[in-house]
């Protein structure tokens, strides 16, 4: 347990956060899928947002999520405040069952930086609106952690409402060269 303190210590340091830098300006919720990835399908890339009630904070949090985990596709600051001296924070991952392990490093990095405990944690998937204790058995019961998860959850009852509604539902979307491009380098095609 020390040794993992320690690691998580060092961990902040290196990217830039010094422990309690985040006290009182993180809030201990996360969004998940509450908005489209910039970067790829909805099906593919799982966005978590973050209130952090500090621009300055909100723009060292982007930097540190962009450097501080190989595994973060992208990060980016909202482009206004959400109430006053408040931004949100998201960071795109690819949606795959180590997720779960890549939140709680996250959380585990931001627990130190803020003071605030693992406990204090809640989350809420986009199709809900109750917060859940940021728990793995939640995680997995409440987000889809596959592509296929995702199509079965939030596509295919969407195309079912459309289908029943009349409104043409387009099952292959063209492919643009340009954004395969991107996609591949940024190893999410």
């Amino acid at each position: 347990m020390i040794n993992s303190v320690m690691n998580t210590n060092q961990h902040i340091q290196e990217s830039g956060f010094e422990v309690g830098d985040l006290h009182l300006v993180l809030v201990p919720k996360l969004h998940i899928d509450e908005f489209c990835s910039k970067i790829g399908n909805d099906s593919d890339i799982v966005v978590i947002s973050f209130l952090v009630n500090d621009k300055t904070a909100a723009q060292d949090l982007v930097n540190f999520f962009e450097t501080g985990y190989d595994w973060i596709l992208d990060s980016d600051i909202s482009a206004s405040e959400i109430k006053p001296g408040s931004f949100l924070v998201f960071v795109e991952i690819l949606r795959r069952t180590r997720l779960i392990d890549q939140i709680f490093k996250m959380i585990g990095d931001l627990s130190a930086a803020s003071g605030l405990k693992k406990n204090d944690w809640k989350f809420r998937y986009v199709t809900s609106d109750k917060y859940w204790p940021l728990r793995k058995e939640t995680i997995k019961a409440h987000v889809p952690l596959s592509p296929a998860a995702y199509k079965k959850t939030v596509v295919e009852p969407v195309d079912e409402i459309k289908e029943l509604s009349g409104i043409p539902v387009i099952k292959d979307i063209p492919k643009d060269k340009d954004i395969q491009a991107v996609q591949h380098a940024a190893g999410i095609s």
